[in-house]
């Protein structure tokens, strides 16, 4: 059997199983049970959602977020201050350690790059 026969005929096949009346019924069945779990989902979450204890509990986590999020930046601050002042101190030991800092860096692209193959190809990896 060629292969347009063999789509032919399960193009009909096809066609018989949408047009079958009990076929169309349990589509529609699985349908409508989907939609009305999905509705149940979201009724679940709106009422987690508008819960106060999980709302108090949310706006904790956002605070207690907040509050870390100052310190890093006050951490932050004070050492780009403390790395300036060495810098104004020392610069020659300053430099040396800028220098050995971006060769390590070097180092490890170098390292960690991926490696082409002929024809400018990247392996998978």
């Amino acid at each position: 059997m060629a292969l347009r026969e063999k789509a032919s005929t399960a193009w009909s096949e096809l066609k018989q199983k949408i047009q079958d009346k009990e076929n169309q019924r349990r589509v529609i069945e699985e349908i409508e049970k989907r939609l009305q779990q999905g509705r149940e989902a979201i009724d679940r979450l709106e009422k987690e959602l508008r819960n106060p204890e999980n709302q108090a509990r949310v706006e904790n986590k956002v605070r207690d977020a907040k509050v870390k999020l100052a310190k890093a930046k006050a951490e932050f601050e004070k050492r780009k201050k403390q790395a300036v002042a060495y810098t104004q101190k020392s610069p020659e030991k300053a430099l040396v350690v800028a220098a050995a800092a971006g060769a390590f860096a070097g180092a490890l692209w170098v390292a960690f790059r991926p490696k082409k193959l002929e024809g400018g190809l990247v392996p998978a990896r």
